[in-house]
């Protein structure tokens, strides 16, 4: 860990939020099955901010309204009702998804409620038909033990998953309902100083916790980390969506280098004595000088009706296009603000001339501007009203630069890095719901719930290894497995040691991960079906890495076939015999000589000519025994 990055010296603090989806029949608020399914009847909404109770706004509604979007939903038969449509009223809570999460709540020694209380929390993104997502805190005030450390446990809560987006495009988004309503247990750790390999530690161990409550869905898509990080007691940046849990480091570390830069280019704005007024700059139409350009961008949008309109940035050339960490730039903070906006091109002075703009162009706009020697630009091209929009938001932007990183939230990106998508939610977004009474926990409930509390991880592992005969590695891997049940159905039923079975379904799995094949695309059918075909010794051990990948590629439908594309189906012990006798013969003088000495390189020639169709260890016992006979009995 370099210095800049130590949590103490930053004053790094990060709070953890694990989503988990749960492994129930129905969804949360109705009895449709959660599902994948795109077609059916559809229909569109545009969503518009109100006020809440208090006559308050949130800040993160308003900045999505400015975006004028469409939400346009498919909702298929057997996945959504009139429920997700937002067209009936929610029914009551799905009992399993609401035992789960007392259940977690009582690991992690929180105090329950009295009484469960469903919330509303405003969503007008579109990802909800009714403009709000339903929430209910379960437990508060509980305590995570990692390697002996006591975190805090804010909340536990059950809450609702959104729609699942299709495709976002110009003035629209289009949506599948059958996501929506699938139940979510979230826990919200209190923000700690750690390192982020630490943080990933955590949420590691954390995730394993809910899931051996054994009432958790599994796979990619799952499960999620959201994470809150902060540097030197600045504001909250809430990161989104980081779903691979080999990424909370990564993304830590990018945020946290993020927004020390920011808050150092903050102390340069200030000293070179800029304002926030210096920063509200007019907004010029700048479309006549740039009539002919060579710019295919800039031209596109006025052949469209649009306008190039442009703003002076005082006392940041060079500032814009600076990239002291590598996807770091205040130029690039400022286009995710245009992208936003829908503006496909944000231009600003420190990448001109460039991109078909000529140097002569770029002297005009500063003329017109009024840019003095240290002045910057942005551009900006498309629809009058909307860029006039984007240009207010850029221009707010700008100014926050002189306070450090700006509170807002940020999506977590597939490398490591995260982008902006809006501002921080205010607390005006939660009200209660009215469609659906409170749930009472008395003691009699909780007295039930405490029965469904699953021992400890450590004890997990130690039953493991003691009914598997299983390293403490290995026993770990399988239990952290999305097939662990697979492997309990499977080991009594097969002619394999449980460490092998616990081996292909963790390292074989990884090893193709790793590979670049998707893995998830493994069932459980593709695996049993393996699994057999091993045990009977139809299929050769080693031949298991490429009889999934040939599944994963497509280049067979299931076992069957990539075993006879690969032509790996396995030998009878008769025609290996014949084999390991076909080598010896040729290879008599090499025996001979070396003795039993020879053994590995024999072991090589046959295994040239039945790799992936025999059993190593079958193959090697074949081969001694067939070699001590040929030597006499007793010679070696």
């Amino acid at each position: 860990m370099t210095a800049e990055l130590d949590p103490q010296k930053t004053g790094l603090k990060v709070g953890l939020e694990i989503h988990r989806q749960v492994a129930s029949r129905r969804k949360l608020f109705c009895g449709c099955p959660p599902g994948r399914e795109e077609g059916g009847a559809s229909f569109s909404r545009k969503f518009r901010p109100s006020e809440s109770e208090l006559g308050e706004v949130d800040p993160a509604a308003v900045f999505e309204a400015r975006k004028e979007t469409w939400a346009t939903y498919h909702a298929g038969g057997s996945s959504s009702c009139l429920v997700e449509a937002d067209e009936e009223p929610p029914h009551e809570v799905d009992p399993y998804a609401l035992e789960a999460s007392l259940v977690v709540s009582r690991m992690l020694r929180c105090e329950v409620v009295d009484e469960i209380q469903v919330m509303r929390k405003t969503v007008i993104d579109g990802s909800n038909t009714s403009g709000f997502q339903r929430t209910m805190v379960v437990g508060a005030g509980g305590v995570f033990v990692h390697e002996g450390e006591e975190i805090g446990v804010q909340t536990v809560t059950l809450e609702e998953d959104a729609a699942r987006i299709l495709e976002g495009k110009a003035g629209e988004r289009l949506y599948a309902l059958d996501r929506l309503g699938t139940p979510l247990i979230e826990v919200s750790l209190a923000p700690v100083t750690a390192s982020p390999r630490r943080v990933q530690a955590v949420a590691l161990a954390l995730g394993r916790l809910l899931k051996s409550t054994g009432r958790m869905e599994k796979g990619l898509g799952s499960v999620r980390q959201d994470i809150n990080v902060s540097v030197g007691g600045g504001q909250i940046v809430e990161v989104k969506g980081v779903q691979q849990l080999d990424l909370v480091s990564r993304v830590l570390e990018y945020e946290v280098r993020r927004q020390l830069w920011l808050n150092e280019l903050a102390g340069t704005l200030l000293a070179s004595g800029l304002t926030e007024g210096d920063l509200a700059q007019p907004v010029v139409d700048v479309s006549r000088v740039l009539q002919g350009t060579g710019s295919k961008v800039v031209q596109a949008g006025l052949k469209k009706g649009g306008a190039a309109l442009a703003m002076r940035v005082p006392l940041m050339s060079s500032l814009l296009g600076r990239e002291p960490v590598p996807g770091v730039r205040l130029g690039r903070e400022l286009s995710d603000v245009a992208r936003f906006y829908r503006l496909g091109g944000l231009f600003h002075s420190d990448e001109l001339p460039g991109n078909g703009v000529a140097e002569g162009e770029v002297e005009a706009l500063k003329d017109g501007l009024g840019c003095g020697p240290g002045d910057a630009f942005v551009l900006l091209v498309g629809e009058p009203d909307r860029v006039r929009l984007c240009m207010d938001a850029l221009s707010k932007r700008l100014q926050q630069a002189l306070k450090g990183t700006p509170a807002e939230t940020r999506m977590a990106t597939q490398d490591g890095e995260t982008r902006f998508i809006r501002p921080r939610p205010g607390s005006a977004r939660m009200y209660p719901e009215t469609d659906i009474p409170p749930v009472p926990v008395d003691s009699d409930f909780l007295g039930r719930i405490d029965g469904l509390v699953p021992p400890p991880w450590e004890e997990q592992v130690r039953d493991v290894m003691k009914k598997y005969g299983l390293g403490g590695e290995q026993a770990e891997r399988i239990l952290d497995s999305d097939h662990y049940q697979l492997f309990v159905r499977s080991v009594p039923n097969l002619r394999l040691q449980p460490t092998y079975v616990a081996t292909l379904l963790t390292e074989t799995v990884v090893s193709l991960r790793r590979e670049g094949l998707d893995a998830s695309a493994l069932t459980e059918a593709t695996l049993s079906s393996l699994l057999s075909l091993i045990s009977q010794g139809a299929v050769a051990k080693e031949a298991a890495h490429d009889v999934l990948a040939a599944v994963i590629r497509g280049d067979a439908k299931d076992v069957e076939g990539a075993v006879s594309l690969l032509q790996v189906r396995g030998i009878s012990g008769e025609e290996l015999g014949r084999v390991i006798d076909g080598v010896l013969e040729a290879e008599g003088r090499l025996l001979q000589e070396k003795k039993m000495e020879a053994f590995s390189a024999l072991m090589g020639s046959v295994m040239a000519e039945v790799r992936g169709k025999a059993d190593g260890a079958a193959v090697s016992g074949m081969l001694r025994e067939k070699m001590r006979l040929k030597l006499g009995a007793g010679q070696e």
